[in-house]
């Protein structure tokens, strides 16, 4: 009985949140595993069978852009790109001052990549990879795809941020913290 109440309380943000997040760690599991299995396929016909594949290198490298991108905005969900507390130690005007900073900046980085990914994607719709044949606008589209997940993810932290600013800045990895 508790469990039908905690899940009708559940908001539709947060089903959506969650399979976003499934998709994401789907993708990035299979886009590895692919890519895992794609070398191992290259070193075999080229090595041991001494006739290498023409499309193994090209296939991999455009699933590592697709596995970077993801990557990317799974690290923002996460809230695990490199910080630099610099300032952290000064006052809790500034702790806020610094958390709505990062925040903008993280905004303005994926609303950009977005918008440029996705003119860049949509200008390459012939051009195909010469020794895979794959469309490059395919592997372009994990520039705004990525964006749009992790700006998706920036704007998920919005209401935290006007909430608690502080709780962002240093409440995710508090065991890190290196004291100089």
């Amino acid at each position: 009985m508790a469990s039908m109440t905690s899940s009708r309380r559940r908001s539709s943000w947060d089903w959506i949140d969650e399979g976003v997040r499934h998709v994401e760690n789907v993708l990035a599991i299979c886009l590895l595993a692919a890519i895992i299995v794609d070398v191992l396929l290259q070193v075999l016909f080229r090595y041991v069978l001494s006739n290498p594949l023409s499309w193994s290198s090209e296939v991999a490298t455009y699933m590592f852009a697709w596995l970077t991108l993801i990557g990317i905005a799974i690290a923002q969900r996460d809230r695990s790109h490199i910080e630099v507390r610099l300032f952290a130690h000064l006052s809790e005007a500034t702790g806020i001052a610094t958390a709505w900073i990062s925040w903008i900046m993280s905004f303005l980085f994926f609303a950009i990549l977005a918008v440029a990914g996705y003119f860049f994607a949509s200008g390459e719709t012939i051009q195909t990879g010469p020794a895979s044949g794959i469309h490059v606008w395919v592997v372009y589209a994990c520039l705004p795809t990525g964006a749009a997940l992790g700006l998706y993810h920036t704007l998920r932290d919005l209401p935290q941020l006007i909430r608690s600013p502080l709780s962002l800045v240093s409440a995710h990895h508090p065991e890190e913290v290196v004291e100089a």
